[in-house]
């Protein structure tokens, strides 16, 4: 197919006078090509912006980079020329920037002679060239939270796709577009709604949101696409499988044959060798409901791993406070052991400061008593011996006093130690006990999870209602049974699962067709269809001028589904969070600069009160969505943060990293839990398996990947034949998908096995 023309805006002058330069027409272009790429908002070198004439004019840390009206004299000028012992752009620059040819200098120092004049942008709407045909990567892909759909974005298209019958279903396309496309630009987020009923892109200044509406079912008489088969094949399956076959089908190709069993079940066999393909059993329902108790046991085996790991830092903090409590006893012991024979030497110690000081004053006395005031030298050297011998023994009062004071206090504080240990510990058994009771009630609900699950595997084994109808659509990839309790229901004939039901009166005569877009109809007293083809149509188009600065690279729905998150900015100078109401399009939260680069990534936490972003800025950040108030800032990657993602319980917060790393984040403490390396190139994306804490990965390295949050692998789909850009999982892990540079959206099951792949065609 030939993609669309891309549509983008450009950055012009308006005209300007004849005899003057113009700013943004005749200096801005080789300014932003070579200088504007580390002098810039962000990036402020030397804390000089050369992005407007006024800031170069304000300067930086050299002063003034240009004079108005003295080019010769401007630092911007004589820089480029190489001279006064500067050199811009330096050499071997990793912003790539070039040394200005004579022309640019020369047009560069007539534009300051003239007085270096700003001038106004003006935008005007311009055709690029369409997009080359071998422009077709897949940057993005969703799956529904069922599993039953996914989306992915090539080139400026998207492309849905039914897991149930593993098939292509849908080509999205605004009717404003040619040729089929979604979009101007290449789709660079998708995302689901939680209900999986809406689906929004993420494209250049763009997002929009596209609506699932299932078509009208045929219901006019058609005729039927398979017939029944023959009886001496019908009598042959059913020795093969053991069974008693109330109703067959055949396909239309002669290749397969369906039939409805005494058993309840409805079987596809291959009609050559009379095996068994695949056996069909249950609903839409019970299958909503097997996945609910799927998810229920995976998020009650993570809270008991969680609370076990608690209270094994517990027992292991308490382990370091016992040794502690130990020193702490052991001292208070040693203390008022030699506690006492201190305070036996204080009195002796003062009495000898008392005998001291009365000689002292004996002395003194004697000397005022000598006739003239003058006493002779024996009387000196008494008083001094007296005062040296003074001085001696208050020093010994005041060690001896301070050798008590020092056992005292040693003694209160092991004593606070104890106190402070004790109620630790005291603390501690209180949260053991808590831990060991949300580990039970976890066990009681993932019991009983359990159990319910096995129960309604076994009730799909002992179905009531008998199959007296059954039929494949035209193209063998769906199966539908009319049961006699009036329940018409459709499966995907690759998967087995069940895809759409309606339930009806009982009727004895009836007969299955199945029409032209892949519905079947049932004809009884009431005529009864199901399985018309899903169609997604443009809901809103969200484009209000300068509401998206760049790219939209990132889309996430809330959980409640009411409000639509999209993450981009202008490169290399802000990273905007947008929040849209879904109902109405409308702009709720606009966070302008809440990174210093473009947002590349984003996800709601669980309980939908807070944001995570991950930026080209190397960091992610945790907001709380009410307030905007910014909660954690996590670095730790040494280049872009591309993909974010909360665990389901909340306490672990995991990014992917382009240089090769996923870092994990506790939440509670706020601090980083485990790097994960292994990777050789870009994490180009990551998202939690269901309610586990697996992780699946999509990497520049050609692998798939999925590691536990503590850095274990699980499995890798290695050697893939290009960079994967992005993958997504079913909640519980049974089957993954990837798409990257070579437009080939793959499907593995869970065990890593590939089961389809999807190109263009």
């Amino acid at each position: 197919m030939k993609p669309l023309p891309l549509i983008a805006l450009l950055c012009v002058s308006l005209p300007a006078l004849a005899a003057d330069l113009d700013y943004y027409r005749d200096v801005y272009p080789f300014l932003k090509a070579n200088c504007v790429s580390c002098h810039n908002k962000t990036t402020t070198k030397a804390d000089l912006n050369m992005e407007t004439p006024e800031l170069m004019i304000k300067g930086g840390e050299s002063g003034p980079s240009i004079i108005p009206g003295n080019g010769a004299e401007s630092l911007l000028v004589t820089a480029s020329l190489h001279t006064k012992d500067m050199e811009m752009p330096p050499p071997n620059n990793k912003s790539g920037a070039v040394n200005l040819i004579p022309e640019q200098i020369a047009t560069l120092k007539q534009w300051i002679d003239e007085g270096a004049k700003s001038s106004v942008m003006e935008e005007r709407v311009v055709v690029l060239q369409a997009f080359s045909a071998s422009i077709d990567p897949i940057y993005s892909v969703a799956m529904t939270k069922d599993g039953r759909y996914v989306a992915c974005g090539r080139s400026n298209h998207i492309y849905v796709y039914d897991m149930a019958t593993r098939q292509f279903i849908a080509q999205i396309s605004d009717p404003a577009e040619k040729n089929g496309a979604a979009h101007r630009a290449l789709v660079q987020s998708l995302a689901f709604s939680p209900d999986g009923t809406r689906l929004a892109s993420g494209s250049f200044r763009e997002v929009k949101l596209w609506k699932l509406a299932v078509g009208k079912p045929v219901t006019s008489a058609a005729k039927s696409s398979t017939s029944p088969a023959s009886a001496d094949l019908i009598q042959k399956i059913a020795a093969t499988g053991k069974v008693v076959v109330l109703s067959s089908a055949m396909s239309a190709d002669g290749k397969q044959v369906v039939t409805g069993c005494e058993d309840g079940s409805v079987r596809v066999w291959d009609a050559a060798t009379a095996k068994l393909v695949i056996e069909l059993r249950g609903s839409v329902a019970a299958t909503k409901k097997m996945a609910e108790l799927d998810w229920a046991i995976a998020a009650q085996t993570l809270e008991q791993a969680y609370q076990k790991s608690e209270i094994t830092r517990i027992e292991a903090q308490d382990k370091a406070l016992d040794v502690l409590l130990g020193k702490a006893k052991e001292a208070i012991v040693a203390m008022n052991k030699v506690l006492p024979e201190k305070q036996k030497a204080v009195p002796p110690a003062t009495e000898a400061k008392t005998t001291a000081q009365k000689a002292v004053e004996e002395v003194a006395a004697k000397i005022k008593a000598v006739p003239g005031g003058k006493p002779d030298a024996v009387l000196d050297k008494q008083l001094k011996d007296a005062q040296d011998k003074l001085i001696t023994t208050q020093t010994a009062e005041v060690s001896a006093l301070a050798a008590v004071s020092a056992a005292q206090s040693n003694v209160k504080d092991a004593e606070d130690d104890v106190k402070r240990i004790t109620d630790s510990k005291a603390a501690n058994a209180k949260s053991v006990a808590a831990a060991n009771t949300a580990v039970a009630a976890a066990k009681t609900l993932q019991d009983k999870a359990t159990a319910d699950l096995a129960a309604t595997k076994l009730a799909l084994t002992k179905a009531t209602a008998k199959p007296i109808a059954v039929s494949f659509s035209a193209d063998a990839l769906r199966v539908a049974s009319l049961f006699d309790d009036g329940a018409l229901r459709v499966w995907g004939a690759a998967t087995g699962t069940p895809i759409e039901e309606s339930t009806g009166k009982a009727a004895a005569i009836t007969t299955m067709t199945s029409a032209p877009d892949g519905s079947f109809v049932a004809a009884k007293a009431v005529t009864q269809s199901v399985g018309s083809s899903p169609r997604w149509v443009l809901e809103r188009k969200i484009d209000q001028k300068r509401l998206f600065a760049d790219r939209v690279n990132a889309v996430r729905f809330s959980p409640d589904g009411k409000t639509l998150a999209t993450g981009g900015g202008e490169l290399s100078r802000s990273g905007d969070i947008i929040f849209f109401d879904v109902a109405t399009g409308k702009a709720t939260k606009i966070w302008r600069e809440k990174h210093a680069d473009t947002v590349l990534c984003l996800d709601y936490s669980p309980d939908g009160k807070r944001l995570a972003s991950g930026s080209a800025d190397k960091i992610a950040r945790v907001t709380d969505i009410a307030t905007g108030k910014q909660l954690n800032l996590f670095e730790g990657h040494t280049h872009h943060v591309m993909g974010v993602a909360f665990r389901n319980d909340g306490r672990v917060l995991a990014t992917a990293g382009a240089e090769g790393t996923v870092i994990t984040w506790d939440m509670i403490i706020g601090e980083r839990k485990r790097k994960i390396e292994g990777w050789t190139k870009e994490v180009t994306s990551l998202q939690f398996i269901g309610a586990t804490n697996q992780i699946v990965t999509s990497a520049g390295d050609n692998r798939i990947r999925i590691v536990t949050d503590d850095g274990t692998e699980v499995r890798a789909m290695a050697n893939l034949p290009d960079y994967m850009q992005a993958a997504a999982s079913t909640p519980n892990g049974s089957a993954i998908i990837g798409g990257g540079e070579d437009s080939m959206l793959r499907v593995w099951d869970g065990a890593g096995k590939e089961l389809a792949i999807f190109g263009t065609k």
